[in-house]
């Protein structure tokens, strides 16, 4: 992975901001597919795929610890920041410091997990620019150069960085994105102060002598940043409104913008091009960061719009030959992964070279706004025919040796080569033994969700144990998975976007959310069984709601595929702490999340596979979670199983539930003898999970009813 082809760009735009998933060791052949599949489509997975070292689980346990740990760290003199980072192979709490001389003055372990401690200058994001001026570009001008808005704030003009290319969800409108307070900042000098409809202009003003260049957009609304005791912000940013002949969808040395989302994980490579530093490549070294940023600025361009503190961030420092992913001047820089996937919108750095992130998914959200190179400058009323596929299309269509057909590889790859799912990203793991982890992966993986049983979750190849049998929430959610695949197609290899397939040949036909992929993954990782299959019909109806009588950028549909061809070849990415089985393990406890929550469940299909209660002799066994922000601190829950056709035994269990009982349960009750039902109440801490055990008195098992309220 590099920067550029060769050349850098003109560094002529400033905009002061001095503010596992595991992978296994087994090699899975898929044999002669492998050789064929290789001679098929070679160029179009050619970049391999980063996953991180840890899941989401684990990082969900980290982020407890440092949720209740963040305050009084924050509050330690010289404590400049607090996020999830990592520390020798595995996550840690990550402390930044102004100086490591700090470190004798922090604890080393928080909760069992490590402290790493790393010395930062100030976060600055300020609006001053600096000399070297930035060169202007023939329209349409590339993204990561230098843009801005005109409006002088004493004796100073800014410049920053154009971000990425999008299109409002709302309007279907294109335009393109940068901070707040490049394209917002006015006459103070702070952000959200430029009136809607402020020109935007290429290069930014203080390239151009603080003078008007060319007119690149207008202003169309940004997020307010708040900058009051005790507020949190996660976004700086604002969006302009502009044509494809004005801004590209190139990003300047690293090459055509990808419509696709990927989160930022610890250990990330990650790219950026900026008004001032230009190309530059570093890793992200912490994530769900919460960290001070200052906006004000001294000397001659003195204002005093304050500090603000921003929650859930991401930083990344610079790998060499780079020695900056941040400069002044490179606020609004996009920033993205080997595969040109985005991450993070830049808006923050300090003198060590260190770069603050925006979550680009936030920023979206935020803005109401969705990644889009090919956006139009009128608003979505207009006639005009749109194309989709069904989910079955996409799947028995897999690849194909006439580079010409509309294939779900050629769709994945599309897509960057990754598959964000909302509770499993794709690739998960080498699949066809060319040891990279690649679009090829994905799409392997891909295959399992519609070839494979819903039914079943793991693959019985030794490392996830025998085959599990599915909860209703791992099927709904593999059910789920296939139609958001489908859409992802639909969306980033057709460019069908959902604000587009509300209308079709001139009339409204369904009232799809623009954001209906970002809602579609959130949704999937969540536990709410009726909204995901709500998402998963909606779903269904936006990818038949198009044309299906052809296909856009010269594609053409070439002959389906049957399931003996496509079937073996798949293969299954869930594991039981992605898409639980029957809850019978701590690994597939279902996790809790609305109150009164109320279940029943029939124990007479489950296994013993957990130590025994401390109050009872037990048996086979079904195993509920509570975990932080739901376990919040002081918060109290109380189980019962009243109306449960035989004799029933509770026990709660801190942190895991298989550890030894004198270790980890909060408590065990085996009050009432018969089918009288028993009562549990218990306090979270919330660091800790906790897990919620019932199970039948000496082995007896039946007709099971758990009832839990939450005060």
């Amino acid at each position: 992975m590099h920067c550029g082809a060769g050349k850098r760009s003109h560094r002529n735009e400033q905009h002061t901001h001095t503010p596992l998933r595991r992978i296994r060791a087994g090699v899975l052949a898929i044999g002669a597919f492998a050789v064929v599949f290789g001679t098929l489509e070679t160029d179009s997975y050619a970049q391999s795929v980063e996953v991180p070292f840890y899941n989401k689980t684990q990082l969900a346990a980290a982020v407890a610890v440092q949720a209740a740990n963040q305050q009084s760290l924050l509050a330690s003199d010289g404590v400049r920041g607090v996020g999830i980072g990592a520390k020798d192979g595995g996550l840690a709490i990550v402390v930044l410091v102004d100086d490591t001389n700090r470190q004798a003055q922090l604890p080393a372990t928080l909760n069992n997990l490590p402290v790493s401690v790393q010395a930062v200058g100030t976060f600055f994001a300020g609006v001053c620019g600096g000399s070297n001026p930035q060169i202007g570009y023939p329209l349409p001008v590339p993204l990561g150069v230098s843009g801005g808005n005109v409006i002088m704030f004493g004796p100073c003009c800014a410049s920053g960085t154009i971000g990425f290319k999008v299109r409002d969800n709302v309007t279907g409108t294109g335009g393109w994105i940068s901070n707040n307070h490049v394209v917002g900042h006015g006459a103070d000098g702070c952000p959200s102060s430029a009136p809607i409809g402020t020109t935007q202009y290429q290069p930014g003003s203080i390239d151009a002598s603080c003078n008007p260049a060319q007119d690149i957009g207008t202003l169309a609304r940004v997020v307010p940043i708040s900058f009051a005791s005790g507020a949190n912000n996660v976004v700086d940013c604002g969006l302009v409104l502009s044509t494809n002949d004005v801004v590209s969808g190139d990003i300047l040395n690293l090459g055509p913008q990808v419509n696709n989302v990927v989160p930022a994980f610890l250990g990330q490579v990650v790219r950026k091009n900026g008004r001032t530093s230009s190309c530059t490549e570093g890793t992200v070294t912490a994530v769900n960061l919460t960290v001070p940023v200052n906006y004000s600025e001294t000397g001659v361009c003195a204002t005093a719009c304050g500090q603000a503190v921003f929650i859930n961030q991401v930083m990344y420092s610079p790998t060499p030959p780079s020695t900056s992913m941040s400069e002044p001047g490179d606020s609004g820089s996009p920033v993205v992964d080997a595969n040109n996937n985005a991450v993070a919108l830049n808006f923050a750095g300090d003198d060590l070279g260190n770069g603050i992130g925006n979550p680009i998914q936030a920023v979206l959200d935020a803005l109401n706004v969705g990644l889009s190179t090919s956006t139009s400058s009128q608003i979505v009323t207009r006639t005009f025919q749109v194309v989709t596929r069904t989910s079955q299309f996409w799947f028995t269509h897999g690849y194909a040796s006439d580079t010409n057909c509309a294939t779900l590889l050629k769709a994945i790859t599309a897509s960057g080569g990754v598959l964000d799912l909302g509770f499993v990203t794709l690739a998960t793991e080498n699949r066809n033994s060319d040891n990279v982890i690649d679009a090829t992966d994905a799409f392997i993986e891909a295959l399992g969700f519609y070839w494979r049983s819903t039914g079943r979750t793991g693959e019985s190849d030794g490392s996830q144990g025998a085959k599990l049998k599915a909860s209703s929430l791992c099927t709904a959610r593999k059910k789920l998975a296939v139609e958001l695949i489908a859409a992802i197609a639909n969306t980033s290899f057709l460019g069908t976007f959902p604000p587009d397939a509300t209308y079709l040949n001139g009339h409204t036909v369904t009232n799809f959310p623009g954001n209906l992929i970002s809602q579609a993954r959130t949704t999937a990782g969540g536990v709410d069984l009726v909204a995901i299959r709500n998402m998963t019909a909606l779903l269904k109806k936006f990818n038949s709601s198009g044309l299906t009588n052809n296909l856009p950028n010269g594609l053409v549909e070439c002959s389906a595929q049957s399931a003996k061809i496509l079937r073996p070849i798949s293969r299954d990415a869930t594991l039981k702490d992605t898409c639980p089985g029957v809850n019978d393990t701590c690994e597939s406890a279902l996790p809790m999340a609305s109150f009164p929550f109320n279940q029943s469940v029939n124990l007479t299909t489950y296994q013993n596979n957990l130590s025994a209660p401390s109050c009872a002799v037990g048996g086979p066994a079904a195993v509920w979670t509570v975990a932080p922000p739901v376990a919040a601190a002081g918060r109290q829950f109380s189980v019962k199983t009243t109306g449960s056709n035989f004799d029933t035994v509770i026990s709660v269990r801190q942190g895991g539930c298989n550890t030894t009982n004198q270790i980890s349960e909060v408590g065990c009750v085996d009050a009432v003898t018969g089918v009288g039902g028993e009562q549990f109440t218990f306090t979270t801490d919330g660091t800790n999970p906790y897990f919620i055990i019932i199970e039948g008195k000496s082995g007896i098992v039946g007709k099971l009813k758990i009832s839990v309220t939450s005060f």
